[in-house]
Protein backbone atom coordinates (compact mmCIF):
# COMPACT_ATOMS: atom_id res chain seq x y z
CA UNK A 1 0.00 0.00 0.00
CA UNK A 2 2.93 2.39 0.59
CA UNK A 3 4.36 1.57 -2.73
CA UNK A 4 0.66 3.22 -4.23
CA UNK A 5 0.70 6.25 -1.99
CA UNK A 6 4.32 7.23 -2.93
CA UNK A 7 3.71 6.68 -6.90
CA UNK A 8 0.39 8.86 -6.33
CA UNK A 9 2.59 11.50 -4.40
CA UNK A 10 5.26 11.51 -7.29
CA UNK A 11 3.04 11.50 -9.53
CA UNK A 12 1.30 14.38 -7.64
CA UNK A 13 4.58 16.02 -7.64
CA UNK A 14 5.57 15.70 -11.63
CA UNK A 15 2.32 17.07 -12.43
CA UNK A 16 2.87 20.36 -10.04
CA UNK A 17 6.42 20.61 -11.16
CA UNK A 18 5.01 20.32 -14.69
CA UNK A 19 2.20 22.87 -14.59
CA UNK A 20 5.06 25.53 -12.75
CA UNK A 21 7.22 25.49 -15.86
CA UNK A 22 4.23 25.84 -18.50
CA UNK A 23 3.03 28.39 -16.44
CA UNK A 24 6.40 30.05 -16.82
CA UNK A 25 6.35 29.57 -20.35
CA UNK A 26 3.29 31.31 -20.58
CA UNK A 27 2.74 34.72 -21.87
CA UNK A 28 1.16 37.38 -19.38
CA UNK A 29 -2.98 37.84 -20.14
CA UNK A 30 -2.43 41.34 -20.48
CA UNK A 31 -0.22 39.87 -23.64
CA UNK A 32 -2.59 36.75 -24.51
CA UNK A 33 -5.80 38.54 -24.06
CA UNK A 34 -5.22 42.43 -23.55
CA UNK A 35 -9.47 43.21 -23.89
CA UNK A 36 -9.43 41.36 -20.42
CA UNK A 37 -9.00 43.52 -17.35
CA UNK A 38 -9.14 40.52 -15.13
CA UNK A 39 -10.88 37.14 -15.37
CA UNK A 40 -12.69 35.65 -12.24
CA UNK A 41 -13.18 31.79 -11.92
CA UNK A 42 -15.43 30.11 -9.82
CA UNK A 43 -15.68 26.50 -8.99
CA UNK A 44 -18.43 24.12 -6.89
CA UNK A 45 -17.54 20.83 -6.63
CA UNK A 46 -19.52 17.30 -6.50
CA UNK A 47 -18.33 14.19 -5.54
CA UNK A 48 -20.21 10.69 -4.82
CA UNK A 49 -17.56 10.57 -1.75
CA UNK A 50 -18.36 11.83 1.98
CA UNK A 51 -16.11 15.31 1.58
CA UNK A 52 -16.31 17.61 -1.05
CA UNK A 53 -14.29 20.16 -1.58
CA UNK A 54 -15.73 23.35 -1.01
CA UNK A 55 -16.27 25.87 -3.50
CA UNK A 56 -13.26 27.96 -4.73
CA UNK A 57 -12.88 31.47 -6.09
CA UNK A 58 -9.91 33.03 -7.89
CA UNK A 59 -9.17 36.31 -10.29
CA UNK A 60 -6.75 37.11 -12.07
CA UNK A 61 -5.17 40.31 -13.30
CA UNK A 62 -3.48 41.51 -16.23
CA UNK A 63 0.33 40.63 -15.33
CA UNK A 64 -0.77 37.16 -13.93
CA UNK A 65 0.61 34.65 -16.78
CA UNK A 66 -2.98 33.01 -18.75
CA UNK A 67 -2.70 29.88 -17.42
CA UNK A 68 -5.95 28.48 -17.03
CA UNK A 69 -5.00 24.98 -15.74
CA UNK A 70 -5.97 24.36 -12.28
CA UNK A 71 -5.16 21.29 -9.98
CA UNK A 72 -7.43 18.94 -8.16
CA UNK A 73 -8.30 19.78 -4.98
CA UNK A 74 -7.52 16.63 -3.90
CA UNK A 75 -4.12 16.06 -2.15
CA UNK A 76 -4.16 12.36 -3.31
CA UNK A 77 -5.14 12.84 -7.14
CA UNK A 78 -2.49 14.03 -9.71
CA UNK A 79 -5.61 15.33 -11.89
CA UNK A 80 -5.73 18.83 -13.13
CA UNK A 81 -9.29 21.06 -14.59
CA UNK A 82 -7.90 22.72 -18.23
CA UNK A 83 -10.08 25.71 -18.65
CA UNK A 84 -7.63 27.02 -21.70
CA UNK A 85 -10.41 26.59 -24.21
CA UNK A 86 -13.20 28.50 -22.24
CA UNK A 87 -11.20 31.10 -21.68
CA UNK A 88 -10.29 31.45 -25.45
CA UNK A 89 -13.88 31.19 -26.68
CA UNK A 90 -14.99 33.80 -24.19
CA UNK A 91 -12.18 36.22 -25.70
CA UNK A 92 -13.54 35.42 -29.27
CA UNK A 93 -17.19 35.56 -28.72
CA UNK A 94 -16.53 39.09 -26.86
CA UNK A 95 -18.83 37.71 -24.07
CA UNK A 96 -18.58 38.98 -20.46
CA UNK A 97 -19.45 35.41 -18.56
CA UNK A 98 -19.52 31.71 -19.56
CA UNK A 99 -20.18 28.40 -17.65
CA UNK A 100 -19.28 24.97 -17.54
CA UNK A 101 -18.44 21.59 -15.93
CA UNK A 102 -15.70 19.46 -16.18
CA UNK A 103 -14.35 15.90 -14.80
CA UNK A 104 -11.27 15.62 -12.86
CA UNK A 105 -8.78 14.38 -15.19
CA UNK A 106 -6.75 12.36 -13.07
CA UNK A 107 -6.03 9.37 -10.72
CA UNK A 108 -6.69 8.80 -6.63
CA UNK A 109 -5.61 6.45 -4.39
CA UNK A 110 -8.02 4.08 -3.07
CA UNK A 111 -9.12 0.53 -1.59
CA UNK A 112 -8.42 -1.29 -4.92
CA UNK A 113 -4.68 0.95 -6.00
CA UNK A 114 -4.97 3.67 -8.27
CA UNK A 115 -8.83 4.61 -9.15
CA UNK A 116 -9.90 7.86 -11.53
CA UNK A 117 -11.14 10.83 -9.54
CA UNK A 118 -14.65 11.02 -9.39
CA UNK A 119 -14.47 15.45 -9.07
CA UNK A 120 -16.43 17.14 -11.19
CA UNK A 121 -16.44 20.81 -11.28
CA UNK A 122 -19.23 23.09 -12.15
CA UNK A 123 -17.52 26.34 -13.02
CA UNK A 124 -18.08 29.89 -13.83
CA UNK A 125 -15.91 32.81 -15.90
CA UNK A 126 -16.53 36.00 -15.58
CA UNK A 127 -14.56 38.30 -18.01
CA UNK A 128 -14.01 42.05 -17.15
CA UNK A 129 -13.34 43.88 -19.80
CA UNK A 130 -10.73 46.92 -20.01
Amino acid sequence: MKLAYASAANARVQMRERQRRDRMATPALRTRFPQFASVRFDFEFSDSGPFTPAPLATVMHPPACAYFFFPCPYADCDGEFNLTAAVAELAKDDEASCEGNLKCSGHRTGDKGRVPCQLTVDYHIEAQRG
